[in-house]
């Protein structure tokens, strides 16, 4: 899989999702081998999910480096995935991959894609009344 294949992807996978109402992704190809993908998606419920990804084209594959998924409501947190080397986060079993809770505490976590963080979304997913 060569990066514009990967960057179809997250376009399909987002597009997929029935609780999306908009988003914009933003692609800064370092190299022909490298980009830095950030992006936010907006969903029907108000809440919000600022992405990036630090990826490289690998003999035919991808390998994210850094990534950072911040679902949120507002300015309000409701969880964040990342695998940057977070000092409050080293007595985590999973070091560097951690998630931060809307509590303040630091979960174990694995290495996410986004399409695992969109199905924990669509799971707490609540649509508006109106």
């Amino acid at each position: 899989m060569n990066i514009s294949d990967y960057i179809a992807e997250l376009e399909a996978l987002i597009n997929s999702s029935k609780i999306v109402s908009s988003y914009n992704l933003t692609i800064d190809r370092k190299t022909a081998d490298i980009a830095f993908v950030s992006g936010k998606i907006d969903f029907r419920d108000g809440t919000i999910l600022d992405f990036k990804e630090f990826i490289e084209e690998s003999e035919g594959s991808i390998e994210k480096y850094k990534y950072g998924y911040n679902y949120r409501k507002g300015s309000d947190s409701i969880f964040r995935y990342d695998n940057a080397p977070d000092p409050s986060a080293k007595g985590i079993k999973t070091f560097p991959y951690h998630k931060h809770l809307q509590d303040k505490t630091i979960a174990e976590s694995s290495h996410v894609k986004l399409s695992d963080v969109l199905s924990e979304i669509e799971e707490l997913f609540i649509p508006d009344s109106g």
